[in-house]
């Protein structure tokens, strides 16, 4: 990998860290101001509807000058948002659809850029490995933060925890702002083509969308879904971290072995495996939510997800070097945003609607079956992509 790729490992691993010291306790910080999981729905839909359009606005000033001006306005809204939720304090509630957009506001720019910058540092050569790199690196930094958060949390009573952990975020970031500043690239020196950006350009691309959409029913969906459920089964704070430790710890082994055992021509064989294993996660889960299915989620689901995610990101940008269009990757991923945000916002309003109708365990057991499909179905058009994931040349 080149000078530029191994930096850009460096601010993802960074970057990892600062989120997973807060991230996953932000729902949870909400939840317990709140104990509505309606309000919760509402500000990680928020959240969603933000980041494509920020995707789009982020690709028009890439265009203009290049990748790293949204990688800088996005880690300035991250610091942002962390910086308003120590000045509301108790009051994030009143904030809270304020503080979904300036999230949604922080990860459209970062996302764009990040997106960005991975296709122009790597190539079909590489891509995987950089790919198994970098889930490698965010799954150590993923697994030491938020034990770390949990530990300080657990230390103090009321929300001085999350406070504390929160400043230590929010000053991460500014180092991150820091860094941005030395990184450089080449000006783009261009304008958004929207065609690219919201139409389906090719047959191959037409079944990367697909399956992004209905990932993205997954994807965070489930996540913040289970760390409640984490913090209403045990209680703790604690408990939640030290789960997250043993599925960053999997995560990032998998991922490892992932890069090193699959081959081209096992990639579909990769894509079934992910599938499967992440829906296996969830159907304890969907039976009953009790300490031992939360556990036995968190570590199938660690496991077997890389295996899918590694290829779904290269077979992503395999596909726009196949159709030659390379000058188009902001174009790609804008499209692949909206097809991934559009799949999360569907699958928040059906949460929404189904606890509006009633608040019975079973509505949300029956949610997280469906949810868990998300990725078979997935995983069944990425298949698809046959030329592409077994490597063979463009004639």
């Amino acid at each position: 990998m080149c000078k530029d790729a191994k930096a850009l490992l460096l601010v993802s691993t960074l970057f990892t860290f600062a989120m997973g010291l807060s991230n996953i306790f932000v729902n949870v910080f909400f939840w317990k101001q709140t104990k509505d999981f309606k309000i919760i729905v509402i500000y990680n839909m928020m959240h969603y509807i933000v980041i494509p359009l920020i995707f789009i606005l982020g690709g028009i000033i890439a265009k203009r000058k290049n990748g790293i001006w949204p990688l800088r306005f996005g880690l300035l809204a991250y610091a942002i948002f962390f910086a308003v939720i120590l000045l509301v304090g108790g009051k994030g509630e009143i904030f809270i659809y304020i503080l979904g957009i300036i999230h949604g506001i922080g990860s459209g720019f970062y996302w764009l850029a990040f997106n960005t910058l991975c296709f122009d540092f790597t190539d079909t050569t590489n891509r995987d490995t950089f790919n198994g790199f970098n889930g490698s690196c965010a799954g150590i930094a993923a697994a030491a933060a938020p034990i770390t958060s949990a530990y300080i949390i657990s230390l103090f009573e009321d929300m001085t925890g999350y406070r504390i952990v929160f400043a230590v975020t929010l000053t991460i970031f500014i180092v991150l702002i820091l860094i941005s500043l030395t990184l450089r690239c080449k000006n783009y020196a261009g304008k958004i083509n929207f065609k690219k950006a919201f139409l389906s350009n090719c047959d191959e691309w037409r079944i990367v969308r697909k399956s992004t959409v209905f990932w993205g029913v997954r994807d965070v969906i489930i996540v913040f879904l289970v760390n409640i459920l984490i913090i209403e089964t045990t209680k703790s704070e604690l408990s939640l971290g030290q789960l997250t430790l043993v599925a960053s710890l999997l995560s990032s082994i998998s991922y490892v072995v992932v890069q090193k055992v699959i081959k081209p021509p096992d990639r579909r064989l990769s894509i079934a495996i992910g599938t499967i294993g992440s829906f296996v996660a969830v159907l304890g889960l969907a039976l009953r939510v009790e300490y031992i299915t939360l556990l036995l989620y968190v570590v199938i689901d660690a496991l077997f997800v890389p295996f899918f995610m590694i290829q779904l990101t290269s077979s992503t940008y395999n596909v726009i070097n196949r159709a030659h269009d390379e000058e188009m990757r902001i174009e790609y991923m804008i499209n692949r945003d909206l097809m991934l945000n559009g799949g999360r916002i569907v699958s928040a309003g059906i949460l929404l609607i189904l606890l509006n109708i009633s608040a019975e365990p079973s509505i949300l057991q029956g949610y997280l079956l469906f949810i868990g499909l998300g990725p078979v179905i997935s995983g069944y058009f990425l298949g698809k992509l046959k030329k592409v994931l077994l490597g063979e040349s463009n004639q």
